[in-house]
């Protein structure tokens, strides 16, 4: 069976493809002595995981609690949650789950740090943490210097918690116009937070982690002295998004979502590609148009709009066009959400289908 013989909307990715991918940035990570731990909310497939690991890596990074525990009973132990835990419920199942795996968390605050210490000391345990630091995202983390400074003095005074580092994510390089930019914010990434940790050790605070990246930023950033882990995610599949930022180009693309053509006007093609298929979501917005690209059509077609079931495209040139029932390959602009909407996808060789795998982790929003 090809991938054009399955039934549709169909979740493919590429093995050959995501081989490439998990080699060329263990290789970044391993050039510049640094620990690779990739986001695995890009791909949520133990599978893959476990790839990535026999690649090199040095344990993965997860989103949520949910998640963790997905990648936990596949017996992937040494597991980062990267998002500040608040809860009971939830700070119950990161302590049974701390019973059994390499565990660590990472917060900005000393109201979450106080949460955590409380509950792991009244089960006899400790939880390792990093305190995420601001790069200039301004979503999580506190100001570099002097504000993670007096965080981590008063974290260390806590029993249940172990500081063993900083982390930062500078989720706005996918803002960025080109590479100069992309690098720039990448050296002040690391710099930002290495300068951090020098100022904790003045103070006799041990920093054993200073964990930073983006796909993009990873391989400027792995380079900066003082960075010991880099923790891009992305990479395994790439996507529009990616290809817009020149982090990769459309061969690099692992992950597509195949399409038939349902209906053909003069100005428009509707595929069955809607918002439950492809993700209306976009990472550098400024630089991608439409909601993916039509491999073999990108000059024809533009996907001008998402509803729900349908894809609209717009004609561009109507020289070179698919037929109604033709089958086409769509590039998605996030591939992390994209793979969300699905329960599987099919691993592909040479266009060939091998074997299908369940995204275990999807839905994973606890």
């Amino acid at each position: 069976m090809t991938i054009f013989d399955l039934d549709t909307p169909a979740l493919v990715v590429d093995f050959d493809k995501l081989d490439r991918n998990l080699a060329r940035m263990q290789k970044i990570a391993d050039d510049a002595r640094v620990k690779l731990r990739p986001h695995t909310k890009t791909h949520k497939t133990p599978a893959i995981a476990q790839k990535q690991l026999r690649a090199g890596a040095r344990g993965i990074t997860v989103a949520k609690v949910g998640e963790a525990e997905v990648m936990e009973r596949a017996n992937i132990i040494d597991l980062l949650i990267a998002f500040p835990l608040q809860g009971a419920l939830k700070l119950e199942r990161l302590l049974e789950l701390n019973e059994r795996a390499n565990l660590r968390v990472t917060l900005d605050s000393i109201k979450v740090a106080r949460d955590i210490s409380d509950a792991a000391e009244a089960r006899n345990q400790r939880v390792k943490i990093l305190v995420e630091v601001d790069p200039g995202y301004h979503r999580v983390g506190v100001l570099p210097g002097e504000a993670v400074r007096e965080l981590v003095r008063e974290i260390v005074k806590l029993r249940g918690v172990e500081f063993i580092g900083l982390l930062t994510h500078a989720g706005h390089v996918y803002g960025s116009k080109d590479i100069e930019e992309i690098a720039e914010i990448a050296e002040y990434e690391g710099e930002c937070v290495v300068e951090s940790a020098e100022l904790l050790r003045r103070d006799g605070i041990p920093v054993q982690e200073v964990s930073v990246g983006s796909t993009p930023t990873a391989p400027f950033v792995a380079r900066v002295p003082g960075v010991t882990e880099i923790r891009p995610g992305n990479y395994v599949f790439y996507d529009a998004s990616q290809i817009a930022l020149r982090s990769c180009t459309p061969d690099d693309c692992a992950l597509s979502v195949i399409g038939t053509v349902v209906a053909k006007h003069p100005d428009r093609v509707i595929l069955d590609t809607g918002t439950k298929a492809l993700t209306s979501d976009k990472l550098a917005a400024q630089l991608v148009m439409g909601h993916g690209l039509v491999k073999g059509y990108e000059n024809n077609l533009s996907i001008e709009r998402l509803s729900e079931e349908h894809a609209t495209v717009k004609v561009i040139d109507s020289s070179y066009l698919p037929s109604i029932g033709d089958k086409v390959e769509i590039i998605p602009n996030h591939a992390c959400a994209t793979v969300n909407l699905y329960d599987k996808f099919f691993a592909a060789r040479s266009g060939e289908v091998v074997e299908e795998y369940r995204i275990e982790g999807r839905g994973k929003t606890q």
